[in-house]
């Protein structure tokens, strides 16, 4: 009988903490909020509860409102348990898509994917990122005379081959002269970009988001970005093409979800100092680097599409800008991400034909953008 009564009493002590371990932000009034967002969206939750990975980029704001989405309670409110499976490349990303249903990424990893994976379709855009920059140490000749052709030459550049930074870097060698020859490339991702150069690695460093921001703070001089450079920089999501055969209303609603917290976060002020606050706890707790202040100002550079310019990206058509493809008119979303496939053709990343054959194969399909206008009835 003593042995009942003692393990009855460790099991109320049990619960106890675990009441106690409750905050007044957590689950009761976090999914009250979501129920609201949800109604006020116009959703309806799933009749039975419904599962949807998600293959996350640590870091980039690209994939963050899937993980607001989850803050707010909207997940749960709709019926969807979201498994987020964190990456911090593209090409990892793609790789490993066997265990995501949809995943965000950014331009180099789109193509990436669309060459590689017949298993994914690109279905949605999810950023215009302004804030791929090339940074100089500021005694160096080049923060001191940026336009020179003649510092660069034979300096050394750290940054993640095979991305848009590489892109950003290549076009700014172009507007003064010399080509990516010119220069000697060190290959590192964008975190480790930054820690190889602070210890010394390098002439030039090329990284994006908050890293970038972090270089800035760091003292290094900010020579260009995409965002000087003019240069459309789309990110993107993939869905499972199996996703999108058998589930259409998740991979529907989970857009919609996305665009719409999205629309949340630009609502105000204090939504964005939230959206911030929710960012940099994630990043500490996956150890990627960065500060309160950096997250507010990634958040200040987020350009997600609302939901009425996601669908006009996949549903506005016209002709193909550069001449090239003549079989029918492209959706806006394709000429934007072909901006950066023809800047990769011409480096030699990728060829002509594989733009026919993205293009021929619908990789970047409207389906999905339908069923949310039809879902949302815009």
């Amino acid at each position: 009988m003593k042995k009942v009564l003692a393990m009855l009493l460790a099991m109320c002590m049990v619960f106890a903490l675990c009441a106690c371990g409750q905050t007044e932000a957590d689950a009761p009034e976090t999914v009250e909020g979501g129920a609201e967002l949800v109604s006020e969206w116009g959703l309806t939750p799933f009749e039975e509860r419904q599962t949807l990975r998600v293959g996350f980029f640590t870091g980039s704001t690209l994939s963050y409102p899937f993980l607001w989405a989850d803050k707010l309670g909207v997940w749960d409110a709709l019926n969807i348990d979201v498994e987020i499976i964190c990456f911090t490349g593209g090409p990892a990303m793609m790789e490993a898509n066997s265990e995501w249903d949809m995943a965000s990424c950014g331009l180099g990893g789109l193509a990436n994917g669309m060459k590689g994976y017949k298993n994914l379709t690109i279905v949605d855009i999810t950023d215009y990122e302004e804030n791929n920059a090339i940074f100089a140490r500021p005694d160096s000749p080049i923060a001191k005379d940026p336009t020179n052709p003649e510092v660069w030459k034979g300096a050394e550049c750290v940054y993640a081959t095979g991305t848009t930074i590489q892109a950003v870097l290549a076009m700014y060698l172009q507007s003064i002269g010399l080509t990516l020859n010119d220069i000697v490339s060190t290959n590192m991702d964008n975190a480790n970009a930054l820690t190889g150069f602070n210890g010394g690695t390098g002439d030039i460093l090329g990284v994006w988001q908050a890293i970038a921001l972090a270089a800035e703070d760091a003292g290094f001089v900010r020579i260009s970005d995409a965002g000087k450079l003019g240069f459309k920089m789309p990110t993107g999501t993939f869905a499972q093409n199996e996703l999108l055969e058998n589930n259409m209303q998740l991979a529907a609603t989970a857009a919609a979800v996305f665009h719409l917290t999205a629309e949340w976060v630009y609502a105000s002020e204090e939504n964005a100092a939230q959206a911030a606050e929710w960012y940099y706890d994630h990043c500490e707790e996956e150890g990627f680097l960065c500060t309160e202040d950096v997250a507010k100002r990634s958040i200040e550079w987020y350009r997600c599409p609302t939901v009425d310019e996601y669908i006009e990206l996949f549903t506005k058509t016209s002709p193909d800008d550069a001449g090239l493809y003549t079989e029918r008119d492209l959706l806006q979303a394709e000429k934007d991400i072909l901006v950066g496939i023809d800047f990769f053709i011409s480096e030699g990343k990728y060829t002509a034909q594989d733009r026919v054959d993205f293009l021929d194969n619908n990789r970047i399909s409207n389906e999905l953008a339908l069923a949310v206008k039809d879902m949302l009835g815009r």
